[in-house]
């Protein structure tokens, strides 16, 4: 009985303040709707802000573009081609078409002459140059875009691919007049780019794309090899232009490996070969293809036991087997690379097949 004015008491106080806790539970909890509304509309608007900008990004880039006649220099130009160099005929007929280029590619119209073939760095061009303007490394869809072009050009002129890019491309004149007509064609070449580019840059990628020599050296290039170094020295610059190579450093490589001891085999690897080199480098390094790593000591004695030049196995491993391993283990990545398994279809199913 004495409990009972306590209980009352409580009953009293809590219908005094659960007005008040209801009110304040409502208040935060249209507090919390409103910010996240706001938060939402915001959101919105930025997105629209981002839309709209891109769009206004390519309508000013696509409003940039102007002929290619537009320039002074191209105007002389083409005033006096002449029929007699195959250059000038493709000049004129790209300057015939006035096709449409961007503005500021067309007002940055600067010409880098290289002898070798080799791409342009950054440090090789003016550091003025308009942020528009998209340098370096070229994509994949960048080089299609240039062949595709190249062999439109070709077509459409009825040329003798080889003999113009014998005139065009390994003719290294630093006249201007020769550089503004590389660019010209530099200009015909991007056209389909889905960014700015500068023409003497497209038309440097292209001198790589259509007369670097890749792959397995011939035996008249292994002759030029020694006797350039025997006359010159190792000037792997001047040679790697003689031989239309990309790097000097190839070269060097490939002298170490002809001046090997003449033990050593030389050619293709074996399949026997290639099995022996993928166990010995997994006994080394377990976690090879993702962070493990084999040490020069390890590639002599590899070398040793396949009685090859150690560069040469280790050159085989890193441009061949590694990467054909990792493209097979990112589709199965289930496979545990310790067991050996993967060793055995990689001989089995991928090297057979690469032989036959």
């Amino acid at each position: 009985m004495i409990m009972l004015p306590m209980l009352h008491s409580v009953s009293r106080t809590m219908r005094i303040f659960s007005p008040t806790i209801l009110q304040s539970t409502n208040f935060l909890h249209t507090s919390n709707c409103c910010k996240a509304m706001a938060k939402e509309v915001k959101k919105k608007e930025e997105e629209i802000e981002t839309s709209s900008l891109r769009l206004a990004k390519v309508s000013k880039t696509r409003a940039s573009r102007c002929s290619i006649m537009k320039s002074e220099d191209h105007r002389m130009i083409n005033k006096v081609l002449g029929k007699d160099f195959l250059i000038d005929i493709v000049v004129g007929h790209i300057l015939g078409r006035k096709i449409k280029v961007h503005k500021v590619a067309l007002e940055s119209n600067i010409t880098i002459f290289k002898e070798n073939l080799r791409v342009i760095k950054r440090h090789e061009l003016p550091g003025n140059l308009s942020p528009e303007l998209k340098i370096g490394r070229f994509t994949i869809e960048n080089d299609e875009i240039i062949k595709h072009n190249w062999n439109k050009l070709i077509t459409e002129l009825n040329l003798k691919e080889q003999e113009v890019i014998k005139e065009i491309f390994e003719k290294t004149d630093k006249n201007k007049d020769f550089g503004l007509k590389k660019n010209i064609i530099g200009y015909f070449l991007s056209q389909g780019f889905s960014e700015v580019r500068l023409a003497t840059e497209v038309f440097q990628r292209a001198r790589i794309l259509l007369c670097a020599k890749r792959g397995y050296f011939s035996p008249e290039e292994d002759k030029t090899i020694l006797d350039f170094v025997d006359k010159e020295g190792k000037k792997w610059t001047k040679l790697s232009i003689l031989l239309g190579r990309t790097s000097g450093g190839v070269l060097y490589n490939r002298y170490n490996l002809l001046t090997a001891s003449k033990d050593n085999k030389c050619g293709p690897f074996t399949v026997d070969e290639d099995k022996l080199i993928i166990r010995e480098v997994f006994a080394v390094s377990q976690n090879i293809l993702e962070e493990g790593n084999v040490v020069k000591e390890d590639w002599e004695t590899i070398g040793k036991k396949l009685q090859r030049n150690s560069l040469a196995v280790h050159s085989h491993w890193k441009y061949v087997l590694e990467p054909m391993l990792k493209r097979y283990e990112a589709g199965t990545l289930n496979i545990d690379m310790r067991k050996g398994k993967i060793i055995e279809f990689y001989v089995s199913n991928i090297m057979n097949k690469i032989k036959l």
